[in-house]
């Protein structure tokens, strides 16, 4: 096994642990035993578990950002990338919340852990710059009436984490991904042109 594929077999094998046990109550050595790796290999990639749940979660915050990218850099019109953004957003929370432990559990261990809670900013600031580039295109493009593109970028972020956050205290009230597009929609309503 390539050390990548030792380090993406470690990451697997913990996510299937803290969806069993939780982010709490699953140790490093639950997660040696499974990985059926030894503890100075799985070691030798993640110095602790904060490490470890660091690098799942900047993994997937990176393949959020790299679709972004890609669908920037597309055709269409902000309007049609701010409601792709909106489906290709539920449809990933919605598969990694059913991977992980509840996201309630997350931010508590972030609002803990520094460097977790250090990564988390970074990945949310470079997610606002991106989708501040995208209002900002679609207020140039005579789509969107002039807005603060920050602020903008910062509410449609929050609208994606609140309803996050909804679902993981009652998730048999929400279903993800038709509500981000709801809250997508509604707010298009209001940054749209007449």
């Amino acid at each position: 096994m390539t050390e990548h594929e030792s380090k993406a077999h470690i990451m697997a094998t913990a996510l299937a642990v803290f969806a069993e046990k939780g982010f709490a109550k699953a140790s490093m050595n639950d997660i040696v035993r499974a990985s059926g790796l030894s503890k100075g290999g799985v070691y030798w990639h993640f110095k602790s578990k904060d490490e470890l749940i660091a690098a799942i979660f900047d993994h997937f915050f990176v393949e959020q950002l790299a679709l972004l990218d890609v669908m920037l850099a597309g055709d269409g019109t902000a309007v049609a990338k701010l409601t792709q953004l909106a489906t290709l957003t539920g449809q990933s929370v919605a598969a990694m919340a059913s991977q992980f432990p509840s996201p309630l559990e997350f931010y508590a261990l972030a609002s803990r852990e520094e460097g977790l809670q250090s990564t988390l900013q970074t990945h949310f600031q470079n997610y606002q710059t991106k989708i501040a580039a995208l209002v900002d295109q679609g207020i140039a493009q005579g789509e969107f009436r002039s807005v603060d593109s920050q602020a903008t970028a910062k509410t449609i972020i929050a609208l994606f984490e609140g309803v996050l956050l909804i679902w993981a205290i009652s998730p048999e009230l929400v279903n993800l991904e038709t509500q981000v597009e709801t809250a997508v929609q509604l707010l298009l309503q209001g940054l749209q042109t007449a």
